[in-house]
């Protein structure tokens, strides 16, 4: 009866945890959609990138908890992959990465560990490698995956987060990750370094 109790625990705990990594990729979608709208400027900074990442895992987290010394023993990470087809084969390319998971937090945004590369040109094999959703229809179509998830700090996690029995994976390809394609609202991307 004990090992039933346990094993109907560690399942709730499992899907909670899928429903919030779910719960804050449609959150971080929903700013990125809404953050800019009373500006003239449209343009996503990497500034709103990183307090959007922060603002949609705090469904999970309270506090500071995402940060070093990760009393969860996880923390979280999110990738903005946008794309914009410039012809049949060609298309632009930007990843923008944040994550909590740095060692040294001085202050919010520093403590966010946050990336907006150059854009790139890639190729429709190569968008398609990212997500199938990404290929765009026609010339100058924009598109943007949002991917979500949580990743494990080493050591001991299970009574952390509520685990008895089960051994659920962490990270890129593991049980808690989301991703979420959207058509971004036009001139939020490409991301700018600020």
């Amino acid at each position: 009866m004990i090992i039933l109790l346990l094993f109907v625990s560690d399942h709730y705990r499992f899907f909670e945890l899928k429903y919030k990594i779910k719960s804050s990729a449609y959150l971080a979608t929903s700013m990125v959609q809404q953050i800019s709208n009373v500006r003239t400027n449209k343009q996503l900074t990497q500034n709103d990138l990183a307090r959007i990442t922060y603002a949609s895992c705090l469904n999970l987290f309270s506090n500071l908890s995402m940060f070093n010394p990760w009393p969860l023993k996880i923390y979280y990470l999110a990738h903005y992959h946008y794309v914009k087809r410039i012809n049949n084969n060609s298309y632009q390319y930007q990843l923008c990465a944040f994550t909590t998971g740095l060692k040294f937090p001085i202050t919010l945004l520093i403590a966010m560990g946050r990336d907006c590369q150059s854009i790139q040109t890639k190729t429709l094999t190569q968008i398609q490698n990212i997500h199938s959703d990404l290929v765009c229809n026609k010339d100058g179509d924009e598109r943007l995956l949002i991917k979500c998830w949580y990743k494990l700090i080493m050591g001991s996690y299970k009574s952390k987060l509520g685990f008895f029995l089960l051994k659920p994976k962490f990270g890129d390809n593991g049980n808690f990750v989301y991703q979420l394609v959207i058509t971004p609202k036009p001139g939020l991307f490409p991301g700018k370094n600020e």
